[in-house]
């Protein structure tokens, strides 16, 4: 539970009420193991005696802080302390000399903009005090964890120090243009990523070589986020384990889980949402199923939960907030004994660094950028379009990075989900992988472009795909049409399946050129192509809609061969498409890659989500159903069949239902296989079946 006191101090009655004893008897009432307390926070005033900074005036005089501390310990609650970089009121106040300078248009979602003051981690003075603060934080109490929060840039800064500090390490001035297809754009983005990443190191060897057993992270809740922010993966190497606070939904939920699982550095990875409302809604509160909801995804992903308890500006907590996050946390606390293991991922879904771009952007004045923290980048859609769709049909997925290339061959299909930029690296692993045995699934501009700007004349995976790249389709709808049967049947009735750019693309797929690759779909186009119609134009065939017209002797869809592997590509990333359609045939195009059965699987409900984990040192699996609804309350399930099969070299044993350990009654095949059905599938369910 994080105790938040982000209160100013320019009003008496402000924290007056904040009683150290009784916030300790709440956190140790919520039911939570921990607890994370705000040290200093984004007005930069400091909760402790501070001779670097200003100490919070309803502190001044007491020393409530370390009484704070003393509560927690003497109920064996363990203390985080929390540390604002950058977002610092205080010291923007007290030195303008340490502001940032936006280049770009500054924006903080539905946040009040105006309120925060950011200083720039390149200047020298800035990081100085920082490391001031830390020293003396460290030196006064004794904590058991630290937490670095908004470790990110809130925009491309030009201050003096980050213009120095570029001239100096790169010889260059600072580019005014975005472009992509720029190398020296591309050089500029890399040096704003190592800048924080750095940073980020910087800060975990500091508590480290004062405190050597304390566990330090920062705050990775823009780890998805566009360039903008520049917090690259690389950055995780900086973190004891990954953790941060989302807000982007159930979809944003599904898609970090798996991210940070095989990101971070070690287990278990944190997830942290608010007790309110919303990150602005302070008097509103989350309804108990949705926080459980919430929680129970954590669970099923092995990961632990923070809850964010806003205390009132007078430092008084509403009770209410206690007894809502006990009531979740006693829901869900049964099953910590079973956590943990190696997450069953027969299939990969490739998470691009060097992706959070749009090619849309190329030409944009960095003065008209607008620095936000949300992922509207293509590839973020089709990532997080292929997860979706692999969890309603409930098939063993995992989210992989650069730090998997060296073990790619665990997995029996690998998704490149519309990799706008790769690595050498990147393209020589996957043919490698490929050339081995193993099967890929990529999309439109996957390996035409260069992480440092530049595009090639053909796909770098082009032998691989067995096709080649014409042109960028310039209208911005096209129509698949499938050419194979199990294609067609997985789109039928329908013998068409239509495509559209989503909003801030260009357009939604790429013309192609045949190549030694067998056509699974061609492409059709709408009349008047390209052209979206106008009303003296001549140019629709109907009103509303832009219907099939005219098939084009090209692929829109390919599969071939390579080595001991094949490969499908698709000129559209058909994964980003809603439409039940869309699904349906991007399944079929993995499913006709796969060549093993999947370790498990579900005939259930689409909203449900299926995991598993492998924990070889209690010699069993475990496997958790959450039922994911959208709509409150959820609506229960009568029955959830499902099957699951051995690791290589296992023999399963016992099947149990948690966190009882009752035996359940489960058929079992001559491969291994058990299959079973759950009953009355509420919110989560949680089975373990040993291996004999």
């Amino acid at each position: 539970m994080l105790v938040d006191t982000q209160i100013p101090d320019w009003d008496p009655e402000f924290l007056a009420k904040y009683d150290s004893e009784m916030a300790a008897s709440q956190v140790e009432a919520s039911g939570a193991q921990a607890v994370m307390v705000y040290f200093q926070s984004h007005l930069g005033v400091c909760n402790w005696p501070t001779e670097t900074g200003a100490q919070h005036k309803a502190f001044q005089g007491n020393d409530k802080l370390s009484e704070t501390l003393a509560a927690m310990k003497a109920r064996d609650i363990p203390v985080c302390a929390y540390y604002s970089v950058n977002f610092n009121n205080w010291a923007y106040l007290e030195h303008p000399e340490w502001r940032i300078e936006p280049l770009t248009k500054g924006t903080m979602g539905a946040l009040p903009r105006d309120r925060y003051g950011l200083c720039c981690m390149n200047n020298r003075d800035y990081r100085s005090f920082v490391h001031g603060q830390v020293h003396e934080l460290l030196d006064a109490h004794d904590v058991d964890s630290m937490f670095f929060d908004m470790m990110w840039w809130a925009g491309v800064c030009g201050c003096a120090s980050c213009k120095d500090r570029y001239r100096h390490e790169y010889d260059a001035e600072m580019p005014k243009v975005v472009n992509w297809l720029d190398p020296l754009w591309c050089q500029f983005q890399k040096a704003r990523e190592k800048w924080v990443t750095e940073f980020i190191a910087e800060l975990r060897d500091l508590v480290r070589n004062k405190r050597s057993h304390l566990q330090v992270y920062h705050n990775f809740a823009l780890g998805m986020a566009n360039w903008t922010r520049g917090v690259s993966f690389s950055s995780a190497k900086g973190h004891d384990f990954l953790g941060g606070d989302f807000y982007g939904g159930q979809s944003e939920q599904l898609v970090i889980s798996r991210l940070m699982i095989n990101l971070s550095e070690n287990m278990p990875v944190e997830f942290m949402a608010t007790v309110g409302a919303s990150l602005i809604e302070h008097v509103g509160l989350k309804g108990e199923e949705e926080l459980a909801l919430q929680n129970f995804a954590a669970v099923a992903s092995a990961s632990a939960f923070l809850m964010i308890a806003t205390f009132d500006p007078d430092g008084r907590l509403n009770p209410a907030v206690t007894e809502r996050i006990r009531a979740v946390y006693d829901r869900a606390a049964p099953y910590d004994p079973y956590l943990g293991g190696k997450p069953v991922e027969d299939i990969a879904v490739y998470c691009s660094d060097d992706s959070k771009m749009n090619f849309a952007d190329n030409g944009l004045p960095l003065k008209e950028a607008e620095a936000i923290s949300a992922p509207d980048y293509p590839h973020f859609q089709a990532v997080s379009g292929a997860c979706r769709t692999l969890q309603t049909a409930h098939m063993p997925f995992g989210v992989i990075t650069k730090k998997q290339l060296a073990g790619l061959s665990a997995y029996s299909v690998i998704i490149l989900p519309n990799l706008l930029r790769m690595t050498a690296e990147e393209v020589t692993a996957f043919r490698q992988y490929v050339k081995n045995g193993g099967k890929i699934y990529a999309s439109r501009w996957t390996s035409l472009t260069e992480s440092s700007g530049q595009r090639h004349d053909d796909f770098m995976l082009a032998d691989v795909f067995g096709c080649h790249f014409e042109e960028e389709e310039k209208g911005r709808v096209i129509h698949i049409m499938p050419s194979h049967e199990d294609i067609m049947a997985s789109i039928a009735p329908q013998e068409a399946l239509s495509h559209w750019s989503n909003p801030g693309q260009m357009s939604g797929a790429l013309r192609l050129r045949k190549g030694s690759a067998d056509v699974l779909a061609t492409l059709n186009l709408p009349f008047g192509y390209p052209s979206e119609g106008s009303v003296g134009g001549r140019d629709f065939a109907s009103i509303h809609s832009s219907p099939p017209w005219r098939d084009v002797n090209v692929p829109t869809v390919v599969e071939n061969a390579y080595g001991k592997g094949r490969a499908i590509y698709s000129g559209a990333d058909v994964e980003c498409g809603t439409s039940p359609k869309s699904r349906d045939l991007f399944l079929a195009l993995i499913r006709r890659l796969l060549d093993k059965p999947l370790r498990f699987a579900s005939a259930t409900h689409p909203a449900v989500w299926v995991t598993a984990f492998d924990q070889p040192e209690n010699r069993r699996t475990v496997m958790s159903f959450l039922n994911y609804q959208n709509q409150s309350p959820v609506i229960p399930l009568c029955t959830v069949p499902f099957e699951i099969r051995p690791p290589e070299g296992q023999v399963f044993g016992t099947a149990r239902l948690l966190p009882g350990g009752e035996p359940l009654t489960v058929e079992r095949d001559k491969d291994g296989t058990i299959k079973g059905t759950l009953k009355d599938l509420n919110l989560f369910k949680m089975i373990s079946v040993d291996w004999s």
